[in-house]
């Protein structure tokens, strides 16, 4: 069976897919190539598609003796997305995937907290995509939510290292055939063992947030002010940049004064990804569209306990399997509490838990597993 995938050099979410296939080229159970997005339209792709930028979404085609099927694998924020290549493709993976819209065809239950103003823009976008798509809606899978970062969080590369890393991939492309992907798996592979290593922190902070004002504003600022008031009493270190308001959650409208900004408890967030794992709680407030952050994977992966406004996602596994806290309020009352009950002892476990969860449905290879069963089916 060969996979090929045609990248764009935008592609940025699809990475926890793509290591999965990799390591499966390499345990012989598939053959992996990446071709540039020019090629796709030999693949039976419009060639529309190798005209724009896709940083959200991905092109790939499977060929054995049995199959041989188009694929789109979509990782942007929500249905309100969903691309119109949908009519092009045999199979739509997406991590924004909600029954109620895809199956029922119906805008879904979403947050008490959120007003029918909240949400206006939205069900008209959600109305128009279902009157054009509603009919390739059958091709539609549940995918896996955006994944951590799987590029070095801590290691950019200078402008010179940049250039250098370019003139290997080229010399990689000419020299290793299909292969040329492997300087990116070792990548890959070393990001991973980095991450396996935050999943060893010990307790420090209460609560470690780097946040942004985008999505129902109002609700992320209750949070923050939240935040300042416990930091009084809870080790929190927490911070809120200013981002300008949008149109299509109303925010607007909003009398929101940049001066504010950014909002700031307790010492600055020096290593946001370790200073997370150390902590009792990690919070997050719904995403800009209900989007879910790599951030928040990152949380899950180190197995932390977690309290969020709950996901109206459905991915392919039950995520009500993970030790979660959900919110339900406006004012963010249930953090206090949390913060009191999760002990030492308690975090450990959640931890360990949560880790084992992961690996089970997130791990790449069982992501790359998922995707390839689900094509079979």
């Amino acid at each position: 069976m060969k996979i090929y995938w045609y990248r764009h050099a935008h592609e940025n979410r699809n990475d926890l897919l793509r290591f999965g296939l990799m390591k499966l080229h390499m345990k012989g159970g598939i053959t992996y190539i990446e071709k540039d997005i020019s090629q796709a339209i030999k693949a039976g792709f419009s060639k529309d598609i190798a005209l724009q930028n896709h940083k959200h979404i991905s092109f790939l085609t499977i060929v054995s003796k049995e199959i041989n099927k188009k694929i789109i694998v979509d990782n942007e924020d929500s249905f309100i997305h969903c691309s119109n290549y949908i009519k092009e493709v045999d199979i739509y993976f997406t991590a924004s995937y909600n029954s109620t819209f895809y199956k029922n065809k119906n805008f879904p239950e979403v947050y008490k907290w959120q007003t029918q103003k909240d949400i206006e823009w939205y069900k008209f976008r959600a109305e128009e995509i279902i009157n054009k798509l509603g009919l390739h809606f059958y091709k539609v899978k549940p995918f896996v939510p955006i994944a951590p970062n799987l590029l070095s969080y801590n290691n950019k590369k200078s402008l010179f290292k940049q250039k250098f890393t370019n003139i290997m991939n080229r010399f990689s492309r000419l020299f290793k055939g299909n292969n040329y992907w492997l300087p990116m798996l070792d990548e890959f592979n070393q990001r991973y063992i980095e991450l396996e290593s935050l999943r060893k922190s010990h307790l420090k902070y209460d609560v470690t947030l780097n946040d942004t004002l985008w999505g129902w504003p109002k609700h992320r600022l209750n949070l923050h002010y939240k935040l300042s008031q416990l930091g009084v009493n809870y080790n929190i270190n927490s911070i809120l940049n200013w981002h300008k308001p949008y149109i299509n959650d109303t925010s607007i409208n909003l009398n929101i004064n940049a001066e504010q900004f950014p909002i700031i408890c307790g010492n600055p967030i020096v290593n946001y990804e370790k200073m997370l794992s150390e902590s009792r709680l990690a919070i997050f407030a719904a995403g800009f569209h209900w989007g879910w952050r790599n951030i928040m994977t990152l949380a899950l992966f180190c197995g932390l306990p977690i309290l969020t406004d709950k996901p109206i996602f459905d991915p392919y596994f039950p995520l009500t399997e993970f030790k979660l806290f959900f919110n339900s309020y406006t004012n963010w009352e249930t953090i206090e509490p949390l913060l009191n009950d999760i002990n030492a002892d308690e975090w450990n476990n959640i931890k360990l838990y949560n880790q084992k969860i992961y690996d089970k449905y997130l791990s790449p290879l069982s992501v790359a597993n998922y995707f390839l069963k689900t094509i079979h089916n």
